[in-house]
C-alpha cells in the first residue's frame, strides 16, 4: 500500500476549509491530521532505524570478513559516518609505549597530516581510561563533555567542528583506542545515536582484536618456523661435523701421522692447520696461508697459542687465526692454529669441536719423553723444596732433572693453593711452566713455579694477572730471586711464601711483591735484614744526586719531616727561603714520584733517613776506633 506525502495531509485540511465543512468536524479532521502525521513520523523512523540497523549488520559482517588491518580500520569510520549522518570520523589506537596514533580517517578537509599530530597528543589515552562509557557534546565551546572527550584541539580548530562524539574501544578491561565523530554545526545525539555508536564501537574492538591476535599468532607462528629451521640446520651441521670428526678419528686409528692429520684436517675445515706439541714446537702444518706474516704476528700468535694452552679455551688471534688447546685432563699436550681467511668469523665451531678431539687422541697416542720430562723436573723442585738429605750426586741429579742452567737467574712464584682449587691450579700452572722452561710443584698449600727470570716481581704481577683471569678474582703472589743456585732453592722458597704470607698479613689481596718490594716489612720478615739495601731502594736517587750536584734534598727531606710537613717551618730550620724548599721538594718529586708523600711510602722515607743517620754513624765511629788502634 503506497504511502501518501506528508504535504498531502495538509492540502486535505485546506481543501476541507474551502468547502466550508461544517466547524464541528474541523477539530476531528485536525486531530486526524495530526495523528496521520505521527504515524507517518513514526513509520519513517522505524524505516530509518531498519535501513540504519541493516546497515549496521552489513558493517558487522563487512568488519568480520576482513582480513586486512587498515581496511578494517576505515570501514570502521566510514560506516560510523554514514549511521549518525557525521562531517567526519577518525579512529585512535593506543601503541605498547601509551602513546597514540590515527588508524583511520574519514571526511577530513584540511591538509593537516592526522597521523603525525596524533602521535604527540595524549588525550585518547585519557578518555580511554574512564571506564569505557561514549561521551559526547552539542558544542565544543563551554561544554562539561570537552572535558572529558579530552579532545584535540588542533583538529577541532581546522575542520571547524562544533558537535564532538567519542566512543571507548576496550577489550575487556583493556583500552586499545578510541573511535571519533565529529559535526560542523551543533548538534544533539539521542540516545538511539549513542547507542549504535557503542555498538559499533563494540564490534569494531572485537575485530581489531581479532586482527591483532591472528597478526600476533601468525608472528609466533613464524617465530616458531624459524626456530625449527634453526634446529634443523644445527642437526645438519651437526650430522656433518659429526661425520668429519668420524673421518679423522678413523684416519688416526689408521695409523696416520701428524703430516696427514693435519692435511686431512685442513680440508674439514677449509683452511689451514698447525699442529703444536708440548714444548710449543710446530708439528705439523697443512694448508694455504699456514705461516705467520711477519714479526708482529709472529707475536701476536705466539701470546694466542699461550692464553689458550694456559686458560683452556679457544682464543682469536685477530681475523687471521684460531687457537684451541688441547689437553687431555690436567695434562696439556699442545695446541692446534686453524686459519681461515674466507671466513672471517673463524672455522665453524661444531666441525672445530671434533677435529680438537681427533687431534686429542692424536697427541695422546704420539706421547713421549717431553711428558716424563715434565714429571721429572716436577718431582725434582719437591724433593729440593722438602730439603731431603743428599750427597752431592744426588744434587747433580736433581739439578739435572729440574733442567737449572747456572748461567741464568731464575724465581720462585708462590700462590696459595686451597684444598677446594689445587686441581684447577695445577692445571693451569702446568702449561704455564712448562711454556717458560719450569717446574711446578703443590707443596703445604702453596703453588709453587720456579721459571727462569731475571725480575721475579714483574714476573709475580704477570703471574696474579694471568691467574686473576682464569679464578675470576684477585689472588696476592710472593716471589723471590734464587740466590745460590740450587743450593739456595729451598731458602728462595721459604723466602716468597714468607712474601705471600705478609701480603695476607697485611690484607693486601690484589698484590704481587718481591720482600725487597714490601720497603721496611720486607726488611723486617727477611731472613738476613740488609739496611743498605733498604736505604738504596728509598733514598739512593736522592743520595746519587746530592752527591753528584753537591745538594742538600736529603736535609731539606729530614728538615721538612721534623717541621711536620712544613716548608715554612723547614725553611726556617735550614735557614733558606721557603721556595728555595719548594723547588728542592718539586726536584724529590721528580726522583722519587709523586707519591713518596703519601702515609705509607713518607714512613719508609723517614725510616730510610734515620737508619742512614745511624749507619754513618757506626761507621764514622768504627772509623775512629781503627784509628786509635793503630796509634796505640
Amino acid at each position: 500500500m503506497a504511502r501518501a506525502p506528508r504535504d498531502a495531509f495538509d492540502e486535505l485540511v485546506v481543501r476541507a476549509r474551502g468547502d466550508e465543512l461544517d466547524p464541528r468536524a474541523r477539530p476531528e479532521l485536525e486531530r486526524a491530521r495530526k495523528l496521520a502525521l505521527a504515524v507517518d513520523r513514526r513509520i519513517r523512523d522505524l524505516e530509518r532505524r531498519k535501513n540504519e540497523l541493516a546497515l549496521l549488520i552489513g558493517t558487522v559482517r563487512d568488519l568480520a570478513e576482513q582480513q586486512d588491518f587498515e581496511a578494517l580500520l576505515t570501514t570502521v569510520v566510514r560506516r560510523s559516518r554514514l549511521l549518525l549522518h557525521l562531517d567526519t570520523a577518525w579512529v585512535t589506537l593506543f601503541d605498547e609505549n601509551g602513546g597514540t596514533r590515527v588508524g583511520a580517517a574519514d571526511g577530513t578537509i584540511s591538509d593537516i597530516d592526522v597521523a603525525s599530530h596524533a602521535a604527540s597528543w595524549d588525550g585518547s589515552t585519557t578518555l580511554g581510561m574512564e571506564g569505557g562509557a561514549p561521551v559526547w557534546t552539542s558544542d565544543c565551546a563551554g561544554s562539561e563533555g570537552v572535558r572529558l572527550l579530552a579532545h584535540p584541539d588542533w583538529l577541532v580548530d581546522q575542520e571547524e567542528l562544533r558537535a564532538l562524539f567519542a566512543v571507548p574501544l576496550r577489550v575487556g578491561d583493556r583500552s586499545i583506542g578510541v573511535l571519533y565523530g565529529g559535526d560542523r554545526v551543533s548538534r544533539s545525539f539521542t540516545a538511539y545515536e549513542v547507542s549504535v555508536m557503542t555498538s559499533l564501537g563494540d564490534y569494531a574492538s572485537s575485530a581489531v582484536e581479532r586482527l591483532q591476535a591472528r597478526d600476533e599468532a601468525r608472528g609466533r607462528l613464524a617465530e616458531m618456523t624459524d626456530e625449527v629451521e634453526r634446529l634443523r640446520a644445527r642437526e645438519r651441521g651437526e650430522r656433518s661435523a659429526a661425520a668429519s670428526g668420524s673421518r679423522l678419528l678413523d684416519l688416526v686409528l689408521r695409523g696416520a701421522d701428524a703430516h696427514a692429520f693435519a692435511a686431512a684436517a685442513a680440508v674439514e675445515l677449509g683452511g689451514s692447520v698447525e699442529l703444536r706439541g708440548e714444548d710449543d714446537r710446530t708439528v705439523a702444518c697443512s694448508g694455504p696461508h699456514a705461516d705467520p706474516q711477519g714479526k708482529a704476528d709472529e707475536e701476536k700468535l705466539a701470546e694466542a697459542v699461550f692464553t689458550a694452552r694456559a686458560e683452556h679455551r679457544i682464543v682469536r688471534c685477530g681475523n687471521e687465526a684460531t687457537v684451541a688447546s688441547l689437553r687431555v685432563g690436567d695434562e696439556d699436550l699442545g695446541a692446534l692454529v686453524v686459519r681461515c681467511p674466507n671466513r672471517p668469523s673463524g672455522p665453524d665451531t661444531l666441525v672445530l669441536g671434533h677435529v680438537l678431539q681427533a687431534a686429542t687422541v692424536l697427541a695422546t697416542l704420539n706421547r713421549g719423553a717431553e711428558s716424563v720430562d715434565r714429571r721429572l723436573r716436577n718431582e725434582a723442585l719437591e724433593e729440593s723444596i722438602n730439603g731431603v738429605p743428599t750427597t752431592k750426586r744426588r744434587q747433580r741429579g736433581l739439578q739435572q732433572r729440574l733442567g737449572l742452567d747456572l748461567g741464568r737467574r731464575y724465581a720462585v712464584i708462590v700462590v696459595r693453593a686451597d684444598a677446594g682449587e689445587r686441581k684447577r691450579l695445577a692445571t693451569w700452572a702446568s702449561t704455564f711452566v712448562w711454556l717458560r722452561g719450569g717446574a711446578r710443584t703443590i707443596h703445604d698449600g702453596h703453588l709453587i713455579m720456579l721459571m727462569p727470570h731475571d725480575d721475579p716481581g714483574e714476573l709475580a704481577r704477570e703471574v696474579m694477572q694471568r691467574l686473576g683471569e682464569t679464578l675470576g678474582r684477585p689472588e696476592p703472589v710472593g716471589a723471590a730471586l734464587v740466590r745460590g743456585g740450587f743450593d739456595g732453592l729451598a731458602a728462595s722458597c721459604q723466602e716468597a711464601i714468607g712474601c705471600l704470607e705478609a701480603l695476607v698479613a697485611l690484607g693486601r689481596q690484589d698484590t704481587a711483591a718481591t720482600m725487597d718490594e714490601l720497603g721496611f716489612v720486607g726488611m723486617l720478615l727477611g731472613g738476613n735484614p740488609d739496611a743498605a739495601a733498604f736505604i738504596e731502594q728509598r733514598l739512593g736517587p736522592i743520595i746519587r744526586y746530592d752527591e753528584e750536584r753537591s745538594t742538600g734534598l736529603a736535609a731539606t727531606l729530614e728538615a721538612y719531616f721534623a717541621a711536620g710537613s712544613s716548608p715554612t717551618h723547614a725553611a726556617d730550620a735550614l735557614q733558606v727561603h721557603p721556595n728555595t724548599v719548594a723547588r728542592r721538594l718539586e726536584r724529590v718529586s721528580q726522583l722519587l714520584g709523586p707519591q713518596w708523600q703519601q702515609p705509607g711510602p713518607a714512613l719508609e722515607i723517614q725510616l730510610a733517613l734515620r737508619l742512614r743517620k745511624v749507619t754513618e754513624f757506626l761507621e764514622g765511629r768504627s772509623a775512629v776506633d781503627r784509628s786509635s788502634d793503630g796509634v796505640r
